[in-house]
């Protein structure tokens, strides 16, 4: 069914299109038509399917990161995002043998929860569902709650035959995309999902963050693990009340919370995670991380970021990745061309240009030769009309070159933007916080805290982002009306 359906969507996209001139009007309306047909498709075997699928479409809709409509089109992601807050879910009998292997249960779920179980109760219905588990509020024999995260029963069965599936809809996009290679994007998912399918990693990568996070507490918090109620397919922790949805200002407001001290709290956090402590979160969407409320001394409501789900990490000690895009991203930040040529090329060899704008549109201005439309693009928070699908493609092939999982900090940083654009976080004050952390972080190896800034630095970083703010707030309006008016290309 699933070959069935990609093979009609195919024939759809040739149909589309077919005695259209490409960038017409009539052609950009018939493809649009096509991607939200596809969308749709791809939401029906997603549901239908569940397990890895709806994993695949979790991964798909997060593909974005900082490359706008042109990495993936934006039907796609819309239809796919709701499988990031809240995917199918089993009844609780149905994943039952999964639980028995890290206690006795007696004859539940047919009758009582034994005696011997540590649990006094455990909820039919799940609280949260993902694409590779579903988790159950429970009370412990204590009165504490706890959520117990369930691996659903069939995926290490079904992994071998999925992966068949999608090796092969790979095979045939590589046909169609002129010996275009997607094949790694498969690999990569493989490699990285057998990963997250070990609960028992998955809490020892929660106990890691927490040491990493412990100086920030109380406006850090990581729920403990409770190793004796949990195995390789059994998480239980510590139950978290009051979360807030983290891409919700809304309802952040409504709690009595600032959405924009809310995105920097977020922004620092992961900025520190990738730059500090060479540690990159690879899924913090909205269904992984949250918002609650908490006083501070004074009594006022402040927000705390809870961090849930820890399955997958990079590790950007490979190649010293971590100390070198501290300094890429302080070389952006200061137009400093030698330092961002010589990393760009360690990090995507030959397309090491596309770099700057894949981690800000604002990095444009740091380039050679920008053109007006660049700048422009610049100002509003997008690649330049310039940047093709095709070297975004090429990009990200070349950038598996450049070790420890480049692609993977990428993939994590367009997630967290998204957050940050959903708060209206301002792209100037993500990419000084950024900063802030790269100069902490352009260290021989992973500090236990970030140090304070020293005053020099402070001096410096505040000159470079007044003076990049006004390059792109004076220099947008002048490209625009040399664009419009005298159809320049370039400044004068």
């Amino acid at each position: 069914l699933t070959m069935s359906e990609f093979n009609e969507q195919k024939q759809d996209y040739v149909k589309s299109v077919e005695g259209l001139e490409e960038g017409s009007q009539a052609y950009a309306e018939a493809l649009e038509a096509c991607h939200r047909r596809g969308a749709e498709r791809c939401r029906k075997v997603a549901e239908m399917h569940r397990g890895l699928y709806v994993k695949a479409a979790q991964f798909i809709a997060s593909l974005r990161g900082g490359t706008g409509d042109r990495g993936v089109p934006r039907a796609y992601i819309e239809a796919l995002s709701a499988f990031t807050d809240h995917a199918p879910h089993k009844p609780l009998r149905d994943v039952a043998p999964v639980l028995r292997e890290c206690a006795d249960f007696g004859a539940w779920p047919d009758g009582p929860l034994g005696d011997a179980c540590p649990l006094a109760d455990i909820e039919g219905e799940p609280i949260a569902s993902a694409s590779l588990a579903q988790v159950h509020r429970a009370t412990l024999r204590d009165g504490r709650r706890v959520a117990v995260k369930i691996q659903y029963p069939e995926l290490q069965k079904e992994m071998a035959s999925d992966f068949m599936v999608f090796k092969q809809m790979g095979a045939q996009i590589q046909s169609m995309a002129q010996g275009y290679d997607v094949m790694w994007i498969v690999e990569d998912f493989e490699k990285y999902l057998t990963r997250e399918l070990d609960f028992a990693l998955e809490g020892a990568n929660g106990e890691e963050t927490g040491r990493c996070l412990a100086h920030l507490a109380p406006a850090v918090f990581v729920p403990r693990v409770l190793k004796d109620l949990s195995s390789s397919r059994v998480l239980t922790m510590e139950f978290c009340e009051g979360l807030l949805k983290v891409n919700d200002p809304a309802g952040l407001q409504k709690a009595g919370l600032d959405p924009l001290e809310c995105a920097d709290l977020i922004c620092a956090t992961f900025a520190e995670m990738a730059f500090v402590h060479g540690r990159v979160h690879a899924d913090p969407h909205a269904g992984n991380i949250y918002l609650r409320v908490r006083e501070d001394d004074l009594g006022r409501k402040r927000p705390q970021l809870v961090i849930l789900d820890h399955g997958l990490y990079h590790d950007l000690s490979e190649n010293d990745v971590r100390r070198y895009f501290c300094k890429f991203w302080q070389a952006c930040c200061s137009k400093d061309h030698a330092a961002m040529d010589e990393i760009g090329q360690r990090f995507a060899g030959a397309l090491h240009r596309f770099l700057p704008m894949i981690l800000s549109p604002w990095f444009v201005m740091s380039g050679r030769g920008a053109s007006l439309e660049d700048l422009r693009a610049a100002a509003q928070g997008r690649l330049p009309d310039s940047v093709g699908l095709r070297d975004v493609a090429d990009f990200v092939v070349a950038t598996r070159s450049g070790g420890a999982n480049l692609i993977g900090l990428l993939h994590s940083l367009g997630y967290v933007r998204g957050l940050l654009e959903a708060l209206g976080y301002p792209e100037r004050r993500r990419v000084q916080c950024m900063l802030r952390y790269a100069v902490l972080g352009d260290a021989a190896g992973p500090a236990a805290a970030p140090r304070p800034l020293r005053c020099g630095e402070r001096l410096w970083m505040s000159w470079r982002m007044n003076l990049f703010h006004c390059q792109v707030c004076l220099t947008a309006p002048v490209a625009g009306f040399l664009i419009r008016y005298t159809g320049a290309s370039q400044m004068p």
